[in-house]
């Protein structure tokens, strides 16, 4: 497994951090109506040790190689009942809570891209895009705002349509850096690797996998959410930093779950962005109300065991 390293000339004696972020969604499958991006915020210490409970993890369910959280249902694992997915997934989430790993996702309606003009979406070029910018700007949010602030490397997996040529990752990444100049501090570096090279980029499959099947399935029809994702509400939700846990483009703008939402529901000044005002829309309050009533519960039930 490659290893990835901070560098630790950059901002020297601040905590270095590493993030990892992958996609669930694809924009051109007119099956799918969002496009999420995932990533997960931790302290660099913390995933090496993650990298060891995974691989342990993965061999007592008898893997031999890195696996696909859309694998879970065909290919070699098409024969396994429910529960033998569950013991897989309790260990890898265990890891991922052990890490102290921060939640971020970033959403996507495709119904609503696709309702936009030809030359709106050209200028778009792609959703996966929006969703990226939102990502990392939050990311770096989460860093600087830690109760040990520091830099962090981003790690994004390999994507063949967005990470090269003009108007590439890369280049958003850059844009983002440049033009941000309170979060560009924390901003360290930006990495591509494939997802069989990091357990890192593995569980922010799990993370991206959850929050999209949870748009796309669960809250449409009206169903409990499923135990995994209730573990990401859990970790994204129990923290005061300055940052959105989710944030969701759709025909309302740019909107997000978090502290930093909460700032502009309220009109005032949002520091990070100066001069951007913003009032949070009805949908996304009741979203962000029906996750803090789950993450309550999930506490609740903690606390009594």
């Amino acid at each position: 497994m490659a290893t990835v390293t901070s560098n630790p000339k950059y901002l020297p004696g601040l905590t270095r951090y590493i993030s990892f972020v992958d996609e669930a969604g694809h924009a051109k499958d007119p099956n799918q109506r969002f496009l999420c991006l995932a990533g997960l915020l931790a302290r660099e210490t913390a995933w090496r040790e993650l990298e060891t409970q995974w691989a342990e993890a993965c061999t007592e369910a008898g893997l031999r190689k890195p696996f696909h959280m859309m694998d879970l249902g065909r290919n070699e694992f098409r024969d396994w009942p429910d529960q033998k997915r569950r013991a897989l997934l309790r260990p890898l989430l265990t890891a991922i809570e052990n890490a102290g790993a921060v939640p971020i996702g970033s959403v996507v309606s495709l119904e609503w891209y696709r309702s936009l003009s030809p030359a709106h979406q050209r200028a778009f070029k792609d959703p996966h895009f929006l969703a990226f910018q939102s990502l990392t700007y939050q990311i770096a949010a989460a860093a600087s705002i830690q109760l040990e602030p520091g830099p962090v490397t981003m790690v994004y997996a390999y994507h063949p349509e967005h990470s090269h040529g003009r108007a590439s990752t890369q280049e958003l990444w850059d844009a983002v850096r440049k033009y941000n100049p309170i979060i560009r501090l924390f901003m360290e570096s930006y990495v591509e690797r494939g997802p069989t090279d990091q357990a890192g980029l593995q569980a922010a499959d799990l993370w991206a996998y959850e929050l999209r099947h949870h748009f796309q399935v669960i809250r449409p029809a009206g169903k409990s959410p499923r135990w995994p994702f209730q573990q990401f509400v859990k970790l994204g939700l129990n923290y005061d930093f300055a940052h959105d846990f989710i944030t969701y483009h759709d025909e309302n703008g740019q909107t997000g779950l978090g502290r930093m939402s909460r700032v502009q529901r309220l009109g005032e000044i949002d520091l990070y962005k100066p001069g951007f005002f913003g009032l949070h829309p009805a949908k996304a309050r009741q979203l962000e109300m029906h996750l803090r009533q789950l993450a309550n519960t999930i506490r609740g039930a903690a606390a009594r065991t």
